[in-house]
């Protein structure tokens, strides 16, 4: 099978009816992700299915052309990389699956404004900007399905793995019969071997250290036991028994605290309250450039970055709360 070329889409092989698709050039900071394309195979599955694949609806309508008709389209979560452009596949024909209760957020922004506790810290005005800068639109209908089921298209099994740490609804896809797990937003987010990225990602009120690292053993497991390729939302293809993806995001999560440790030893107050802590380290910009950012994309980064601080030093070692 010769794969089309689109300018600003890459588009890989996983297996012979499986590809990668990636968005190269994202159009503003949260706007896209990686995902797959299950094309095709006589006794298996009639119509494509697309799976987490969050692109602008120009490659949307592109893919559709070359591989459709997509019957199908399975979000993996309610963030906004996820969720922004859904509404392009449902305009092409597609039912669209999606976890409870982040299904919602796909059909209104109030719902992913309130599920993921912006109203703690943001006005909805400037979420709904940001949805709006990233493209955001709304869906119609949506399948709902719990975290950990097993879909079922024709004869095509998609078991759901639940990955609560980055967010309660989280899921992965593992295709059994093909021996590939997708991660989604686990947090193996390098560009090729060579390139570093952010790492796992925990910066709202419902997400956890503690669980992302179940997580990551969690699919390691299941990544040697059972499948032979490894995909995510925002990297390479990888072979099993590469377990770098594994070993890069426990190594991410480590150094995170080692920033935050030293941070609260360099500014004196390993022992302060934790709102005094956080606010101090705020300042540091230890995560993100918040100086250089402005509007609407400061304030969202720095909601974020508050929240990535708090879950470090609630698990400190240094750290003593009055």
């Amino acid at each position: 099978m010769t794969l089309p070329k689109i300018d600003n889409l890459e588009i890989k092989k996983v297996t012979e009816d499986i590809l990668l698709v990636q968005q190269i050039k994202h159009p503003f900071f949260f706007s896209c992700c990686d995902g797959l394309l299950i094309l095709t195979r006589k006794g298996r599955n009639n119509s494509t299915i697309s799976l987490d694949l969050n692109i602008e609806p120009k490659y949307v309508r592109l893919l559709n052309k070359f591989y459709g008709p997509i019957s199908d389209y399975i979000c993996s979560h309610g963030h906004l990389d996820h969720i922004c452009h859904v509404h392009s596949w449902e305009k092409l024909g597609a039912t669209i699956h999606a976890p409870y209760p982040e299904s919602n957020f796909l059909i209104d922004l109030h719902y992913f404004y309130k599920g993921f506790n912006w109203d703690e810290g943001l006005e909805y005005k400037t979420v709904e900007h940001f949805g709006k800068l990233n493209g955001y639109k709304k869906c119609t209908k949506v399948n709902t399905f719990s975290p950990g089921e097993t879909l079922k298209f024709e004869d095509f099994s998609i078991d759901t793995i639940s990955l609560p740490g980055h967010s309660k609804a989280h899921i992965g896809f593992l295709l059994p019969k093909e021996k590939v797990i997708h991660i989604s937003c686990l947090g193996f987010d390098k560009p090729n071997p060579e390139k570093e990225g952010y790492g796992p990602w925990y910066g709202f009120r419902n997400t956890s250290i503690s669980q992302y690292l179940e997580d990551i053993d969690k699919s390691e497991e299941i990544f040697l036991q059972r499948a032979r390729f490894l995909t995510s939302s925002h990297s390479y293809i990888v072979e099993n028994p590469d377990l770098s993806p594994f070993e890069y995001m426990r190594k991410k999560i480590r150094n995170n605290q080692k920033k935050v440790d030293k941070a609260l030893i360099r500014c004196n107050c390993t022992q302060a309250s934790e709102d005094s802590a956080v606010k101090l380290l705020l300042e540091m910009d230890l995560f993100f450039p918040k100086s250089k950012l402005k509007g609407v994309v400061y304030d969202i980064y720095r909601f974020w970055e508050s929240w990535i601080i708090r879950k470090h030093i609630q698990r400190s070692k240094v750290f003593r709360p009055l």
